[in-house]
């Protein structure tokens, strides 16, 4: 190997792709994989041998679905609006500390799902400007709403006549939509973020489609024709087949999904984020909470009275169970899946996000092999650059991580990666 090289020596390889190889070498220069090999290859001086006396390489990994301006940093009153918690400087730098941390936990590439002030693409920027270290990101935009739209903060708030409205975007109409995708790829957007049905984590999802078939084939047609995304949170039935239909590239979360919305999908060639962990965090909290004792701290945004508490909780069992069956079938279909999750909220936090894959493999017996693949070639085939990364071969680059153990045999080893190269370069290691 010539001079400034590293050698992953007995590494058990998962490449992205195919179960498990004990016993492999991977050989890093500058940027690339530069092999793949049984073969222990010779070493010269200036290289690095690291033995992994079995521990597992692997691809980077994606998070798909990263907020990146959500945390809970005790800013005092709650904001009338999502991504009012605090002045954009703030935000900023919060998206830069998550963004960190995210990479310090393996994942070395994230697709955004919504911030305020174009917070996405100036963190994309910064981290191409090594102004700050994170993954490969694909920037999102605020959230597209309807007027009247559950999501719209501003039902709530509209006493306060908001100027700026946050995290949210209120569009109404084709030419709306089209205008405003126009504008948000133009200032370096990668990914429009649609809210096109009710529900989801702490909320039944009602069977309703926000969007008419006009918007969203104008912002589907506007983004497709620069090569870039739409994603869409889609809980209904109603919403996730008029997404398809419509072809939307991101489905995020499907809470009610049934065959025909799987046909859809799959005939669409449409990725789905399940996106599971918030309602099963919210229903561990929920249908335990001494509601005696205090009010129950997440609701509907106002006082709800106790009997509406129950029935919501109760909807949201039943839709999470409902995703529960159908989510197998899913799988077997062979439909793109993803992971990613609402992290940064009040109980989920940033660096969690190992949580969330232990979910589908622990609690809802999906093979731990399957989810692998959602987190690392599915991930990358996503994002759009599956032929540079998401599976080690020789000739792609270098996102690598080495975690101790198995995560086929116990998924919970992505904890605490001890590795993590992105590009060749180390930016966190642990086994000196």
């Amino acid at each position: 190997m010539a001079e400034g090289r590293t050698l992953f020596k007995g590494a058990n390889l998962f490449d992205g792709r195919n179960a498990p190889t004990p016993n492999m070498n991977v050989v890093v220069s500058g940027r690339r994989i530069e092999s793949v090999s049984k073969e222990v290859p010779p070493t010269a001086e200036g290289d690095r041998v690291v033995d992994l006396a079995g521990r597992t390489l692997m691809p980077g990994m994606v998070q798909g679905h990263f907020h990146a301006c959500f945390g809970s940093f005790g800013s005092g009153a709650p904001a009338p609006v999502l991504g009012l918690e605090a002045p954009a400087t703030f935000l900023g730098m919060l998206g830069a500390h998550n963004a960190r941390i995210l990479l310090n936990c393996g994942f070395t590439g994230a697709v955004g799902s919504s911030n305020p002030y174009g917070l996405d693409v100036s963190l994309k920027e910064a981290i191409a400007y090594e102004f700050t270290d994170g993954p490969r990101l694909l920037a999102c935009t605020r959230e597209y709403v309807t007027s009247g739209d559950a999501a719209d903060g501003t039902n709530r708030s509209w006493y306060m006549e908001l100027g700026n409205t946050g995290l949210i975007r209120r569009v109404d109409g084709a030419d709306a939509y089209r205008q405003a995708a126009r504008e948000d790829f133009g200032r370096g957007a990668d990914v429009v973020k649609l809210s096109a049905g009710p529900g989801h984590g702490s909320h039944p999802a009602t069977d309703f489609c926000y969007l008419t078939r006009a918007e969203l084939d104008a912002v589907v047609g506007v983004a497709h024709d620069q090569g870039k995304l739409v994603r869409a949170h889609c809980p209904s039935r109603s919403a996730i087949m008029e997404c398809a239909d419509a072809g939307v590239d991101i489905i995020d979360h499907a809470d009610r999904m049934d065959e025909a919305c799987i046909e859809a999908i799959c005939r669409a060639g449409a990725t789905v984020l399940p996106s599971m962990l918030w309602s099963a965090t919210f229903l561990g909290l929920a249908e335990n909470w001494d509601y005696a004792a205090q009010p129950f701290p997440i609701g509907s945004g106002f006082p709800e009275p106790l009997e509406e508490t129950h029935k919501r909780i109760r909807g949201v069992r039943e839709d999470f169970e409902h995703t529960c069956r159908m989510l197998p079938e899913l799988v077997k279909s062979g439909a793109r899946i993803v992971i990613g999750d609402d992290f940064g909220t009040a109980i989920m936090r940033h660096g969690d996000y190992v949580n969330e894959l232990e979910l589908y493999v622990k609690e809802l017996g999906i093979d731990a092999f399957d989810v692998l693949r959602w987190a690392t070639y599915n991930g990358w085939d996503l994002m759009g650059m599956s032929d540079e990364l998401g599976s080690v071969e020789a000739g792609k680059l270098a996102d690598l991580v080495v975690v101790d153990g198995n995560p086929v045999a116990d998924i919970s080893c992505l904890k605490g990666p001890l590795v993590v190269m992105k590009d060749g370069v180390f930016v966190k290691d642990q086994l000196n």
